[in-house]
């Protein structure tokens, strides 16, 4: 069983039209920062959270209401054209759609079907106005003391009041918010989850029944331990035996004698106790140590704790037993699992977790959210969903395989799988992109927009992609998609080779207003046009400083040749033909000096695709 759909309305930053997002047994969340990945995360814990606060959480607190519909319901409120009738007061909801049950999974959800053949169940979390409480009696109250307000003429504005005190939550199961459901039938369906900001050494000590380690011990039949408290009787046993504890003993019972009084009931003895048989207080010394050396936890760096945090909870919390705890289904949520890993340990946990999930079968389903590139490098494309502000500045998502047919095109499919590695990944973070041939223009097109809008890439959301050829269409695929707000390919016209028609077929099938430009270079190479715009004056002594860098020896003794004269296309590329990268990075020094770039001229076709991005 799995969540396939969620529907989420006026939670946090999630609004009304509600927010929708298809998801998967397994699923890989990227976005930016404060798009909604852990609201999304915290939406789902409102239905399926077992943790102890999670009941006082699901009594929402106002700042939990998205801020644009309250404001909204205020207006109309002080508006007094508008009928209280026509008065919505925000409601939050979240509503799961469940899929691909087992039997046993098939009997929890019995109540909540919402199809004929049995195949979908739904569960709804919501938070709204009590049903006796008098919505019209409450609107008129507040339009009545704006009344009076404005009638007493002080000029102070009055303030409403949202009644968060007449809200109460129900879920219920299908599409009868009457049908509760039974609490009995829900904590059969469990979830855990690891936020960002997750104290794992704390968690890995069973020293407190909300521990982590303590709970997966104390959900196992306690007989089994039965071993251990044997030899903790025995334990205590050779404890009080023991001379020199009996000697303390001894002598605190007699300054006790002095102090104290006895009665019938009482008596000054004491003994010393070990640990105590019961499972509940002796599961709670129970520690984790890690590693060939092994250290207690409280000694490890936080990724080594990390790494054993989550293998804890994908081990033990997966429900590979299913029913044996009473459960039959969970969903783990894990924020940042890159959290303290350096980029090795990140790729190594990345190409293994999604295995994980897979082995346990209808039993779990796995959700990730991430910032890091490593992780979004290594997980399944068709699995990996882009959380985004659209262009009504509202939560959206999107499939990054959304719109490419795996089949008619698993070419582009397994190209994309083989080739987004940490660095191109960085695609999926930003919603403009430039895509170029190689690095010579990775390194010199951020300067060069700099200088044209006196802003970075970084401040515009804007990410540059070398694509190391001309394997455009594969990535173009996905930004025709939809994703992207603009996409632009900055691309050699490969003029008199037998490529020449490679640009002009490329600007043919993904140009698209809008979405998609395609600028060819005016010579047959981008390298051509920069010499170009820049054979003479300022432009001409930084080609020529940044050649010499390149070539010492013979850098001086061409620019000896050339004197006064301009520079010629032909002969200069010829001299850094085969030294495009070196010669990129002394260009690309050259012009991080502020005067160097301004007088620096920057190709016509370059420029022109600098427009559309604006």
């Amino acid at each position: 069983m799995y969540i396939k759909h969620l529907t989420v309305k006026n939670y946090r930053n999630f609004g009304d039209p509600p927010f929708e997002i298809e998801l998967k047994p397994f699923a890989l969340i990227l976005g930016e920062n404060n798009v909604g990945k852990t609201n999304l995360l915290n939406a789902l814990g409102l239905i399926f959270s077992q943790e102890i606060m999670i009941f006082r959480r699901r009594i929402l607190e106002i700042n939990d209401i998205n801020y644009k519909s309250v404001e909204a319901f205020k207006e109309k409120v002080k508006n007094i054209e508008t009928s209280t009738d026509k008065v919505e007061f925000p409601v939050v909801s979240v509503e799961v759609t469940l899929t691909d049950m087992d039997d046993n999974q098939e009997a929890v959800v019995g109540d909540w079907f919402v199809d004929r053949k049995l195949t979908e169940a739904k569960i709804t979390y919501q938070f709204a106005p009590v049903a006796n409480f008098d919505k019209v009696a409450w609107i008129e109250k507040q339009r009545d003391i704006i009344k009076k307000k404005q009638e007493s003429g002080d000029g102070e504005p009055f303030l409403i009041d949202f009644p968060i005190g007449d809200y109460r939550y129900s879920i219920f199961g299908g599409d009868d918010p009457s049908n509760e459901c039974s609490m009995y039938f829900l904590k059969m369906l469990k979830m855990e989850f690891l936020d960002a900001l997750r104290d794992a050494q704390k968690e890995l000590i069973a020293s407190g029944e909300y521990r982590l380690l303590y709970r997966i011990l104390i959900q196992k039949d306690k007989e089994k331990y039965a071993d251990i408290k044997t030899l903790l009787k025995k334990l205590d046993d050779v404890v009080n035996k023991n001379p020199n504890l009996k000697s303390i003993k001894d002598d605190v019972e007699k300054l006790l004698d002095k102090v104290s009084l006895q009665s019938e009931d009482t008596d000054n003895s004491i003994g010393f106790n070990f640990s105590s048989p019961e499972a509940h207080e002796m599961l709670k010394k129970i520690s984790m140590i890690y590693g060939a050396n092994p250290n207690s936890v409280d000694r490890n760096g936080l990724g080594r704790n990390n790494l054993l945090y989550i293998s804890l909870i994908l081990s033990h919390l997966s429900a590979r037993d299913v029913g044996g705890d009473n459960t039959f289904f969970r969903l783990i949520a894990i924020e940042e699992p890159e959290a303290h890993l350096h980029p090795h340990l990140q790729d190594h946990l990345a190409k293994n977790i999604e295995s994980i999930q897979k082995g346990s079968g209808k039993a779990m389903q796995l959700l990730l959210t991430t910032h890091s590139t490593h992780i979004a490098a290594k997980m399944s494309l068709k699995n990996s969903v882009i959380l985004f502000n659209n262009n009504d500045k509202r939560p959206a998502s999107h499939y990054i395989l959304s719109g490419i047919d795996e089949r008619a095109e698993k070419n582009t499919v397994h190209y994309l799988s083989k080739y987004i590695d940490a660095t191109k990944s960085r695609m999926f973070f930003a919603r403009k992109i430039i895509l170029v041939e190689g690095i010579t223009e990775q390194l010199l097109i951020p300067l060069f927009f700099r200088k044209n809008s006196d802003k970075t890439l970084e401040k515009v959301g804007c990410n540059i992609i070398n694509v190391n050829g001309v394997a455009f269409s594969h990535f173009l695929k996905i930004i025709r998609s939809g994703f992207f707000i603009k996409g632009l390919v900055l691309t050699d016209s490969d003029t008199g080779k037998k490529t020449e028609e490679r640009a002009a077929d490329l600007k043919q099938e993904f140009d698209k207003e809008g979405l998609i430009r395609v600028e060819i270079s005016e010579e047959s190479t981008f390298e051509k046009d920069l010499i170009e715009a820049n054979m003479s004056g300022k432009g001409k002594e930084i080609l020529l400083s940044a050649l010499n860098k390149t070539k010492p020896q013979r850098g001086p003794e061409f620019e000896k040749e050339i004197g006064e004269n301009d520079l010629g296309v032909e002969s200069f590329f010829s001299e850094i033909e085969n030294y495009k990268s070196e010669f990129a990075f002394n260009l690309a020094s050259q012009l991080k000096d502020k005067k160097n770039l301004e007088e620096f001229e920057i190709p016509k076709y370059i420029e022109k695709g600098f427009q559309f991005m604006e």
